[in-house]
């Protein structure tokens, strides 16, 4: 079904809720590495993990983990895995250090209890190991969830909006936290996030999904390259009007409206360029801002989104 390489594959993956269709043919390749597994809130990321974890069974396609078939190979995938759910609990009364212990014996991993405290120094956790996890901030929670997701020392962690509740700095610093972790111990991340912009600092590839189909993905250098020649930012006194005009002599391929501003995607550059002026002659239209799109990530996810509106 996929390379070897890929950590995870999946071939028209669909999954229903009663009459909502939560997947509808979702094709995902994930290479090693730091992935961004990107898309608007229930754009069927959850759901997705569930499959790859084997919690949920996929009523069409195929799911693979390592090779491994999600749904019939499932406890094979979970020995190689670690995860961190979204919105997770923990209990409250427990010492940091006695919680990660406490799973450890669950998975039935052989983790004493020195080696937790590695963990939990790894997490930056350590200096708080022996106090109850009800007295941890927001911040310190979510480094107890990275800390549970490595104490198997797994091959790939599966990270569900690991960075929801945190501010800014919290969010930059637990990125970079698990930058480091795949640098130093080779471990590989799986990402879930619906916030973009410390994303880029950290992921090799980028998928981005919206109403359960992905509608981009590949290495992030490649798709902030390819958008930022493709697509451009244009305001004019009419956005509406230029946006009909512009696709129906042909000048764009796609072109849609975010918070004001107008989006086209083109497939010659030159062509637009050459050929606006003159419409906006002929419309009597005043031209008030036009620049190629900044290859950032969230301005791909804005474009992409924007187009799948269509």
């Amino acid at each position: 079904m996929g390379a070897l390489s890929e950590l995870i594959a999946t071939e028209s993956l669909v999954k229903f809720f009663g009459n909502i269709t939560a997947l509808q043919e979702l094709d995902l390749r994930i290479p090693k590495g730091i992935s961004g597994f990107i898309g608007p809130n229930g754009a069927g990321k959850t759901t997705t993990i569930n499959i790859l974890l084997g919690l949920l069974k996929p009523d069409q396609g195929k799911a693979r983990v390592f090779g491994f078939d999600s749904w019939h190979e499932s406890f094979r995938i979970r020995q190689k895995v670690g995860v961190l759910h979204e919105r997770p609990s923990y209990p409250g009364a427990f010492t940091g250090q006695r919680y990660l212990e406490h799973v450890a014996a669950i998975y039935g991993v052989c983790q004493s209890p020195t080696k937790v405290q590695e963990i939990l120094k790894t997490v930056g956790l350590s200096d708080a190991r022996d106090r109850a996890i009800k007295t941890y901030s927001a911040g310190m929670i979510q480094r107890l969830g990275l800390a549970q997701a490595l104490v198997g020392e797994p091959e790939l962690a599966i990270l569900d909006e690991p960075t929801a509740n945190l501010d800014p700095l919290g969010r930059i610093e637990f990125l970079e936290k698990i930058k480091e972790l795949h640098q130093k111990e080779g471990t590989d991340f799986f990402v879930s996030s619906h916030i973009l912009p410390e994303l880029e600092r950290i992921c090799d590839w980028v998928s981005i999904v919206n109403h359960g189909i992905v509608v981009a993905q590949g290495r992030t250098e490649d798709l902030t390259a390819e958008y930022s020649a493709s697509i451009f930012k244009i305001e004019a006194s009419d956005n509406d009007l230029l946006a009909s005009q512009l696709k129906e002599t042909g000048l764009v391929e796609k072109a849609w409206t975010e918070a004001g501003t107008l989006y086209c995607k083109v497939r010659n550059a030159k062509d637009l360029q050459s050929g606006l002026p003159k419409l906006l002659t002929e419309l009597r239209l005043e031209l008030r801002s036009f620049q190629p799109m900044t290859n950032n990530l969230e301005e791909i996810f804005k474009s992409v989104i924007g187009r799948d509106k269509e």
